[in-house]
């Protein structure tokens, strides 16, 4: 579908007020795929893929006949190294914003192995294990029955790992989505108890952390956006029960520890309250503004030196050890600074028979296309 802003700058582009109208194809995994029975949903007003991965430029243009109705066809490489799984594409009219500068939207996680994150105990901070066989694998403990017997209760695999394709897990989207590389917190790490003032952190709650990060959003507006991709995951896949609420904390701080001044980020997930149905879907985007975040008199982003992140799967209540959080990427995303002539003109979501993501293997060389139709009215 060709956006509202689309069609404005198209319109520029046709009058030569616009240098183009679509140079990026913007690849995301925010929404959940469409059957072929289900109906596109209304993406007038969309300014911005659900959870973005990157973007490619158009290297072909042409059109084609396709059962009558003729169609613009817009072709691009999609990066060689990576895994993806593609759940939404969009056009855009340039790779960045210029208007943004330095603080246009990007990912600032991906938890990769790249990023050094560690796990903080209540004895000691220590590296992230990552396990490459299948999470059920008999040299893990397992006895390849579709349930994860790792015993670390923090550690990293692969989204790709053989024990997200089993036929449960994959109808309830388990699998993450950005790159392949995940941590796994298990859901009875820590416990947050919830207050009108946030989250309060229990005594003896562990997390993982990063140390040294340079993340500073001063120059970013309140209505800024950060977003934040993960999946919640079954130890035995073949079970249908599911968590109560999920609640992810990821606290930005000037200091490990003492008396911290920080921003909070807040997930509370309820089972059957809102967008949340644990029993059909476990990977979600949650945003939150800038200015939504729980902040300390003397916070400043630019004071910044550490990231937390706290993780509790409960279930009536008390913390389980039956699910795990897979983090997957966390994404700033400029919604604020405007250019009349840079937005997302065209937008659609991934539609099959099985309502699958379209999964892009690592290692290999894939082009995409976008298509729309061409007509007069």
């Amino acid at each position: 579908m060709i956006t509202d802003t689309g069609k404005n700058i198209i319109g520029k582009y046709l009058l030569g007020q616009a240098p183009a109208y679509a140079s990026y194809i913007a690849v995301g995994c925010g929404p959940e795929p469409l059957s072929t029975a289900d109906p596109y949903g209304n993406y007038a007003t969309k300014e911005n893929l659900d959870f973005e991965m990157f973007r490619v430029p158009i290297s072909s243009r042409g059109f084609i006949n396709d059962a009558g109705i003729t169609k613009l066809v817009l072709t691009a490489e999609l990066p060689t190294e990576e895994r993806y799984e593609i759940t939404e594409v969009g056009l855009y009219s340039a790779g960045t914003n210029p208007s943004a500068g330095a603080y246009d939207s990007k990912t600032v996680f991906a938890f990769t192995t790249g990023e050094t994150w560690q796990y903080h105990s209540a004895t000691s901070a220590v590296e992230i294990d990552t396990i490459t066989v299948a999470l059920d694998d008999p040299s893990v403990g397992g006895a390849e029955d579709d349930i994860i017997a790792v015993s670390d209760v923090v550690f990293q695999t692969n989204a790709d790992n053989a024990t997200f394709y089993n036929v449960d897990r994959a109808d309830r989207y388990e699998r993450c989505r950005f790159f392949n590389n995940i941590i796994v917190i298990q859901g009875d790490t820590a416990e947050l108890t919830s207050a009108t003032s946030g989250f309060t952190i229990v005594a003896g709650s562990d997390h993982i952390h990063k140390t040294g990060i340079d993340v500073d959003f001063t120059r970013n507006a309140p209505t800024d956006e950060l977003r934040l991709a993960f999946s919640i995951i079954n130890k035995d896949g073949g079970s249908a029960s599911s968590p109560t609420k999920v609640k992810i904390l990821v606290e930005f701080a000037d200091t490990e520890g003492g008396s911290p001044e920080y921003a909070r980020f807040e997930v509370e997930a309820q089972d059957g309250v809102g967008n949340y149905d644990f029993a059909n879907n476990r990977y979600y985007v949650v945003t939150k503004q800038l200015q939504d975040l729980i902040v300390t008199n003397n916070f400043t982003w630019d004071a910044v030196t550490v990231v937390k992140i706290y993780v509790s799967t409960e279930v009536t209540g008390s913390p389980s050890d039956d699910y795990y959080v897979a983090l997957d990427a966390m994404r700033l995303e400029n919604v604020t600074t405007s250019n009349p002539l840079y937005g997302l003109t065209g937008y659609t979501v991934v539609k099959n028979t099985d309502a699958e993501t379209v999964i892009k293997s690592p290692n290999t060389s894939n082009y995409i296309e976008f298509r729309f139709s061409v007509g007069v009215s």
